[in-house]
């Protein structure tokens, strides 16, 4: 097993073990302001070990596969932003 491997599966296991937390985490502030910037933190976190599992595994997905996983988890992190911006100019009460 080469560094690189090593070093995806380790990620992989540290972002499969926030995943749980993310979800918790987004159920717990459910009714809170900054509900909508949690939201999309574990769609992120999937596609982030989506995109780390093919390293881990040694497998050679297509090009395509990258492509979705990748523009999932920059979407979402684009949203993610968005929210926070919204929340942070006070564009929506508190």
């Amino acid at each position: 097993m080469g560094l690189e491997q090593m070093l995806s599966l380790a990620t992989v296991l540290v972002l499969s073990a926030t995943f749980p937390l993310s979800v918790v985490a987004v159920r717990g502030f459910r009714g809170a302001p900054f509900a909508s910037v949690l939201r999309p933190i574990p769609v992120v976190l999937l596609a982030y070990i989506a995109l780390n599992a093919p390293w881990v595994l040694d497998v050679e997905p297509s090009p395509a596969y990258y492509i979705v996983t990748s523009t999932v988890a920059t979407a979402g992190t684009l949203v993610s932003a968005a929210h926070v911006l919204v929340l942070l100019t006070e564009r929506r009460k508190l």
